[in-house]
């Protein structure tokens, strides 16, 4: 007749429907607490971005021993890195833009802020083929009014600072 086997290996169906039950009560537990940090996550993505884009310009400025310049365009959310062989554009994710949340009131020095979230002459950020550069910060904010700075000293050193609700910090 029939042999029943006891010592079977393996998970039954029910095991698996509850174990993927438990899963995706996690999953949707979980979900929006990610969701509602992307835009963080994204702003300081494109700070950091920004920042290694000035030392990118800086090192190919003392590489090539000549100037090299990263010009901000506000209004198409962009920055461009020139020098005499190329032009790079990078353009800002669609809810990351220049400037700075409503509760920010100062500048990283202390001081008023730039009227448009760049704080260089002409939007642009010069670079001399020794590695040197006029101090200035750009300013970047996202959709939940969080602000970020790119600061950069005249020594040519560049810092990312976040706004905490009543200063900079990095």
């Amino acid at each position: 007749m029939f042999k029943h086997r006891f010592n079977q290996n393996g998970f039954t169906i029910i095991e698996l429907v509850v174990t993927l039950a438990i899963f995706g009560i996690m999953l949707a537990i979980a979900l929006p607490s990610f969701l509602s940090y992307l835009p963080t996550m994204r702003l300081k993505g494109a700070a950091r971005d920004i920042s290694s884009t000035l030392q990118s310009a800086r090192m190919e400025a003392v590489s090539q021993n000549r100037d090299c310049n990263v010009s901000f365009d506000i209004n198409n959310k962009s920055y461009i890195v020139s020098n005499p062989c190329t032009n790079i554009t990078t353009t800002l994710p669609t809810d990351i833009s220049f400037g700075w949340g409503t509760d920010v009131n100062k500048n990283v020095s202390g001081k008023a802020l730039p009227s448009n979230g760049v704080a260089f002459l002409y939007d642009t950020c010069y670079f001399a083929s020794r590695g040197t550069v006029s101090a200035g910060s750009i300013y970047i904010k996202n959709t939940k009014n969080e602000s970020y700075a790119v600061v950069i000293s005249s020594g040519g050193r560049i810092d990312i600072r976040r706004w905490d609700g009543t200063t900079w910090v990095q």
